[in-house]
């Protein structure tokens, strides 16, 4: 019997790590001194490094969650992948190839995470 928690645990990290990825990039861009991933300015790259460190250490918890099997992850699991559905048209909406190309896989890994986690074999495997 295959275990239905073990794609969330993978989907979770996966986000964990593009999230490291951008956090990565805004504290680069603070310390340089120039545009953040967002743009505008030091300023912004400062308060999007602080925002991506939150959003990073709540990923980081929901994935603990799901990967000790606890119930109570699920619900803030499924939050971050409505809210990864949201961040897709800001990705598709650049000019730049490589946004698009995250946009699409963005959009199928919260996809695949909502289909996932409302299935009830994932629901029953958690406790």
């Amino acid at each position: 019997m295959a275990d239905a928690v073990r794609p969330l645990v993978v989907i979770a990290l996966v986000e964990v790590l593009a999230g490291l990825v951008v956090l990565i990039g805004d504290v680069v861009a603070a310390v340089r001194g120039t545009e953040g991933l967002s743009g505008g300015g030091e300023g912004l790259a400062v308060a999007g490094a602080v925002l991506w460190l939150v959003l990073v250490a709540g990923l980081v918890l929901v994935w603990f969650g799901l990967y000790r099997r606890r119930s109570l992850a699920l619900t803030p699991f499924l939050l971050v992948q409505a809210f990864v559905l949201v961040l897709v048209p800001l990705f598709w909406g650049s000019d730049v190839t490589a946004y698009r190309a995250v946009a699409v896989a963005l959009g199928a890994i919260a996809v695949a995470g909502i289909v996932l986690g409302l299935r009830p074999s994932a629901r029953a495997a958690l406790h």
